[in-house]
């Protein structure tokens, strides 16, 4: 089924457009597809509400839902940063945090590819440099999500660690980076 909606320049005046487009981090282009896909998510939300029964009663599993159907629409391939989420939702990157690691943890099993991809990521873009692997990693729950693989694995192995004098890279050890590549299933990394 194909459903589709036009905003009128009346409903949709530029400097909305310019807020979006400063919110998302988009061109004048992408507006459009952007505006699709937090459509379809929106559109999600309102058709589970109908179906299964009603919206939820906590304040905080209804951002949840909101924020697995962005995820599932808008995100796609991996998940959104805590600052992403800061800025969508308009909270404080503790509150965002927060809310993305609930939101996993809730729906570990519809976010689980998500989650792979996003830490299969992380780990494709690592440098090699003195008998450590260097990656950037810029979400502490996908940074826990790594650690907890390690610690499941291989319970005596060095967890990730920050990078000294660095805010987003972080330090893993060679036998924790080839553990969590065999987890992940990565093969041609290096």
């Amino acid at each position: 089924m194909e459903i589709t909606f036009q905003i009128d320049d009346d409903e949709f005046e530029e400097n909305q457009k310019e807020l979006v487009k400063k919110t998302l981090k988009i061109e004048e282009a992408a507006i459009q597809e952007a505006l699709s896909k937090i459509g379809k998510a929106s559109l999600t939300e309102y058709l589970t509400m109908l179906v299964e029964g009603g919206m939820p009663s906590r304040a905080d599993e209804a951002k949840q839902d909101r924020l697995l159907y962005l995820i599932e629409s808008y995100f796609c391939d991996s998940l959104p940063t805590e600052s992403q989420i800061s800025i969508i939702f308009q909270l404080t990157q503790s509150q965002s945090k927060t809310l993305l690691k609930n939101t996993v943890s809730r729906f570990r099993n519809k976010l689980d590819e998500i989650l792979a991809n996003t830490m299969k990521s992380v780990l494709e873009d690592a440098e090699h440099s003195n008998q450590i692997f260097l990656v950037v990693i810029s979400s502490d729950v996908v940074k826990d999500e790594l650690n907890m693989l390690i610690t499941q694995n291989e319970p005596t192995f060095k967890p990730i660690s920050k990078r000294k004098g660095s805010a987003g890279q972080y330090e893993i050890s060679e036998d924790s980076y080839t553990l969590l590549c065999r987890v992940l299933e990565l093969n041609d990394v290096e």
